[in-house]
């Protein structure tokens, strides 16, 4: 019995690496269809592996096409694959630019499993800084760079995200699905977002989305820095500068 249980266990690992081994730069994105004939297995094992991959973050959902692809966990794995990645090569020299001009450590986020995750950050000298390593994730609704992505995803989306409760981790975080429906449309005008004290108290973040050659939003642009000193810079220069540079980033990625 113990025997037949360690290769089946052995044989499910060896499926799930099956599965992620399916997915290239060539074949960033394929459909559950996809998965299961390149694999030629069963509907219903096919479904128990890519359950266990997604549960784990290491394959993910596109809301628009509900085609997997490659979650950020991977990347958290060996920090190798974004090195390669488009996104990475074209924003770095745009976040050092923007980060010494502002001296201020600047962000950029993707959205995950209704979390925000820290793939990219650009450090600045200030030594009062917030943790935010790489690859750490947060609530989207307290974090105007997890709201910036959210505000530009499709309808269904944004409408099963606001069934959810909302943690308050200050008396500033917008926890009713009205508020922060009223914060994503005031977001979808202006093309960026501010939030003050809404995760951490007297902290400031404000953050501009970043769109690719297909207009979707794929990322946020986002600058964290204590709200006292980014008061005194002047939040509407902050902002401006924010909402160009993930403009720039967007252009590079051929949005036009």
């Amino acid at each position: 019995m113990h025997h037949s249980t360690n290769k089946k266990t052995l044989s499910s690992v060896t499926n799930t690496l099956k599965v992620l081994r399916l997915f290239s730069w060539k074949q960033p994105e394929l459909s559950f269809t996809e998965i299961k004939e390149q694999l030629q297995l069963p509907k219903a094992s096919t479904h128990r592996y890519i359950t266990a991959l997604v549960n784990n973050g290491l394959l993910a959902k596109n809301p628009k096409t509900n085609h997997y692809r490659l979650g950020l966990s991977i990347l958290s794995l060996g920090g190798a694959v974004y090195r390669h990645n488009e996104l990475y090569m074209e924003a770095l020299p745009i976040m050092e630019a923007l980060s010494k001009e502002l001296d201020e450590t600047v962000h950029i986020c993707f959205l995950e499993n209704n979390k925000v995750v820290y793939l990219f950050r650009v450090e600045s000298d200030n030594p009062d800084r917030l943790v935010t390593q790489i690859g750490r994730t947060n609530p989207v609704h307290s974090t105007s760079e997890g709201l910036s992505i959210l505000a530009f995803q499709p309808e269904h989306y944004i409408h099963s995200f606001l069934q959810q409760n909302f943690t308050a981790y200050t008396k500033y975080t917008l926890t009713s699905s009205e508020a922060i429906d009223q914060e994503l449309k005031q977001i979808q005008k202006q093309d960026y977002c501010l939030l003050d004290s809404a995760f951490f108290e007297n902290y400031m973040s404000i953050a501009a989305p970043i769109r690719d050659y297909t207009e979707d939003v794929v990322a946020s642009l986002s600058v964290i820095g204590q709200s006292a000193r980014l008061m005194q810079k002047d939040t509407d220069v902050l902002i401006r500068k924010i909402k160009e540079a993930a403009q720039d980033i967007s252009e590079h990625l051929g949005y036009y």
